[in-house]
């Protein structure tokens, strides 16, 4: 990466902190302000950079403000809500519940928060197992 790129690329990294609320998720009015600020106060070839590393910024805080649960058999929406504030304190943001079941799962669940997955489900154990007697 050139070191224009790396300023452009820090430039994004304070913008992104600038479109989140005081809970540190990204705040739509917020990213709407910056996009509004920045068109005419850079030139048209470093702001089309610049979006580009913003919009990436951006797309993985979201990502980090939502929790994909897959579970096999069933799931209450407090139970759901139960994990999402578990992992809102863990990573100290809004987390919201994305469920989807997953019947290959066999038992238990998988959640994923941005890049970070937590399998507790029997076909991750299950797989573990596998590996474990194949080396």
């Amino acid at each position: 990466m050139t070191a224009k790129n790396k300023k452009l690329k820090a430039l994004a990294g304070r913008l992104t902190e600038l479109s989140r609320s005081d809970d540190g998720s990204v705040e739509e009015s917020r990213v709407r302000s910056v996009l509004t600020e920045l068109v005419g106060a850079i030139p048209p070839q470093t702001l089309r950079k610049v979006l580009k590393f913003y919009y990436a910024a951006i797309a993985r805080e979201l990502r980090f403000s939502e929790a994909k649960i897959e579970y096999a058999g069933s799931m209450t929406a407090k139970t759901a809500k139960d994990l999402a504030t578990y992992f809102a304190k863990l990573y100290a943001r809004t987390i919201t519940p994305v469920t989807e079941e997953t019947p290959e799962l066999l038992g238990g669940l998988k959640v994923q928060v941005g890049d970070d997955v937590y399998d507790a489900s029997l076909a991750g154990i299950l797989n573990k197992l596998r590996l474990s007697l194949s080396a």
